[in-house]
């Protein structure tokens, strides 16, 4: 449904772009105006699945906050997912009223960390996890097609309304570090990370208002909302263990790397017992083992959300 979705509307762009061509051609006394946009703008995204893991995992917590909060000190926190950005863009007009453009964003980036310690008791003994989860979300700079109408409602200002296609690249990196203090003293550090990319061509509308203050100069400020998500990352994932005795002493390590599809599931939590939403890199859909996982499926990036530009619209001849 997506794709025919996409499909569609590129359709509706390319025969929108045809007719403007064809009028644009019968009416060749109208000068083609060629304009360099300056934005600067502010929104969110939903972000998806790298959220709503950490705060699953943040949950399985709750019961023991309530009835041990001397057992659970801190917690797993979410990614902020708002952001500010800036735009270049140029754009021609290529009839009375219907304009094409092309625009670069700057590169947004999304980054947490957080930090939760577990007590757990082992044969009456305190066992000691400390937790930290440090997550990042990067989307270089996306390249978008616009089509845009305007209509004059003043002398002087003007709707405008716009849709088009962008193009999105995006990276997601996190990393686990599990630190385990036994009841001997014994000590264990392990380090969970993956690394992983994907992209994707998304659509988006929006509506805004543009104030001219001459022929070569106007103001803008425009609304966008963006319906975009990035189904697919694949890339790399490593585990490294170093073990101490209870002397402080370094016994070994192990490391073991994987290379493959990033999936998404409901899993169980091996210290608390109770079900989370897990990520996993994997070369094909996992067998998930002791760990009864279920809703396997490829974990994405939401980038669905709303932003708000403000800028200049500069006219270069």
């Amino acid at each position: 449904m997506k794709r025919w979705w996409m499909c569609f509307f590129t359709y509706i762009i390319i025969l929108l772009l045809c007719w403007s061509l064809a009028e644009a051609n019968d009416k060749s006394s109208r000068a083609h105006l060629f304009n360099l946009i300056i934005r600067e703008g502010l929104g969110s995204i939903a972000v998806g699945d790298m959220n709503t893991t950490l705060k699953s995992i943040n949950s399985i917590y709750d019961v023991v906050r309530s009835y041990h909060p001397e057992r659970c000190v801190g917690e797993i926190t979410e990614i902020p997912n708002n952001y500010v950005d800036w735009e270049v863009g140029l754009q021609w007009t290529i009839s009375s009223g219907f304009i094409i453009g092309v625009a670069v964003s700057g590169q947004t980036r999304f980054h947490d960390r957080s930090f939760l310690t577990y007590t757990n008791m082992d044969f009456g003994l305190p066992l000691t996890e400390n937790n930290t989860y440090d997550s990042e979300i990067k989307v270089s700079m996306p390249i978008r097609l616009n089509v845009y109408r305007s209509y004059s409602i003043l002398p002087k200002l003007n709707l405008l309304l716009n849709g088009g296609l962008g193009y999105y690249q995006a990276r997601l990196v996190q990393s686990l570090t599990l630190e385990v203090r036994y009841p001997v003293n014994y000590r264990a550090i392990e380090i969970n990370d993956f690394d992983v990319s994907g992209r994707r061509i998304g659509v988006h509308c929006g509506a805004g208002l543009e104030y001219k203050f001459n022929d070569r100069f106007s103001m803008l400020v425009e609304g966008q909302y963006n319906f975009s998500r990035v189904r697919h990352f694949s890339g790399t994932s490593r585990m490294t263990v170093w073990e101490y005795d209870n002397q402080g002493n370094f016994v070994g390590s192990n490391s073991q790397s994987t290379q493959g599809i990033l999936y998404h599931y409901i899993g169980v939590d091996p210290s608390v017992g109770a079900l989370h939403e897990k990520l996993v890199v994997s070369e094909r859909p996992p067998e998930v083992g002791n760990d009864p996982g279920s809703h396997l499926r490829e974990a994405f990036l939401d980038l669905r959300g709303f932003a708000l530009g403000f800028g200049l619209k500069i006219r270069l001849f």
